[in-house]
């Protein structure tokens, strides 16, 4: 296929700052790099415009079925009379634009760099042929995605029952339950402490190396070594109320609540933040991976969420204590119960790994596609 250069094929519509004809009842949508951002009584660029990123997301092209507005950080590629406007759109997905970003911050785009693109450029009805199969190929796959994210939501489905039956007691009928209350399982007065107010934690205390600063997202990914806000040894020496420990669970009480993770045996030295309570536990009463698992089953995540809005405050950890939990009277028969989770999670746990490995199998054949058809082999 004879390859042409992009200044010969197309022209590039250049953003305008959306402020003199933003209107929230407008006609035509605002795009950014990054997606729409609001609506316009004008427009910019017609229907069949492919988005690519000047600024920020350059990566990431968009096609829009409609005229819209394109803002400073968004160039509107317009195909002319020579080109199908889905297969220039398909050229951009498949095309990598980040070795053209000559920037040392945010990443960016020059219009002078993007005309001197050389794409394959056939027919116009073989690129339309294109472009056919291209989206039956993409159908099938949509397809087989549809029914691996239908299964990853099934096994969802699957872990909850298991852990719903595991604390209703139906794998231990002969094991007796009790029903003990968060405050009774916390460790000490301190047992459950929820983050500083205030003026404690701000960005004016932050340095660049020091003790680590727990953050909401830390509990909600289940990620403890996420993150990069440090304060010095005095501060951290000022909250000492509010320090970490490995085997810690921290929960996030704001927004977002009832997310929980563990530290690790290497967490970094650190405090939680406001949007975070600690949960520290009394070892001889309950087995850390029991209270967990229990914490995260729906049952108990509807107890949080009921006391949700008492948790954006520290009037919250009151509720929070009063919070139940079903537990064996000793930690070997709570033990025992994490096996029998375990054993029917084990086979979860392989489907899920098989699922999410066909899913960026889906992907990379995506790539592979497109990268066949620009090669004149499909």
């Amino acid at each position: 296929m004879e390859k042409r250069q992009w200044k010969d094929v197309l022209h590039i519509v250049s953003g305008k700052s959306q402020s003199a004809v933003a209107n929230p009842d407008g006609k035509y949508p605002i795009y950014g790099s990054g997606g729409q951002i609001g609506y316009a009584d004008e427009y910019l660029c017609d229907a069949g415009t492919t988005i690519i990123g000047r600024k920020g997301t350059i990566n990431r092209p968009i096609l829009v079925n409609e005229p819209f507005w394109n803002i400073d950080t968004a160039f509107g590629i317009v195909a002319n009379e020579e080109l199908d406007k889905k297969y220039l759109y398909y050229f951009c997905v498949h095309f990598n634009f980040m070795p053209l970003d000559k920037s040392t911050g945010r990443p960016s785009l020059a219009k002078s760099d993007l005309l001197k693109i050389e794409m394959p450029v056939p027919s116009l009805n073989e690129q339309q042929r294109i472009v056919f199969r291209i989206e039956e190929l993409f159908s099938s796959l949509d397809n087989a995605v549809e029914t691996l994210q239908k299964t990853k939501e099934q096994l969802a489905v699957y872990r909850q029952a298991v852990l719903k039956e595991a604390f209703e007691g139906k794998y231990t009928p002969d094991v007796s339950m009790i029903e003990i209350t968060m405050g009774e399982i916390a460790d000490g007065k301190d047992g459950l402490r929820r983050g500083p107010f205030g003026s404690a934690i701000k960005k004016a205390f932050f340095v660049e190396t020091g003790y680590k600063v727990y953050e909401q997202g830390n509990a909600i990914n289940d990620d403890c070594k996420r993150g990069h806000y440090y304060i010095s040894e005095e501060k951290y020496n000022e909250l000492s109320g509010f320090q970490l420990r490995p085997g810690d669970f921290i929960v996030s009480c704001s927004g977002t609540i009832g997310k929980i993770a563990q530290l690790p045996v290497d967490a970094e030295a650190g405090v939680i933040n406001q949007a975070l309570m600690r949960i520290r536990l009394k070892p001889e009463m309950i087995d850390p991976y029991y209270f967990m698992l229990q914490f995260r089953s729906e049952g108990f995540q509807r107890k949080i969420i009921s006391r949700g809005s008492g948790m954006g405050n520290l009037a919250g950890i009151k509720e929070f204590k009063m919070a139940t939990m079903f537990v064996p009277e000793n930690r070997e028969k709570q033990e025992y119960i994490v096996a029998e989770i375990e054993s029917r999670m084990s086979v979860c746990d392989s489907i899920q790994k098989t699922v999410n490995f066909a899913l960026l199998q889906a992907e990379a054949m995506r790539q592979s596609i497109l990268k066949e058809a620009f090669e004149g082999r499909l």
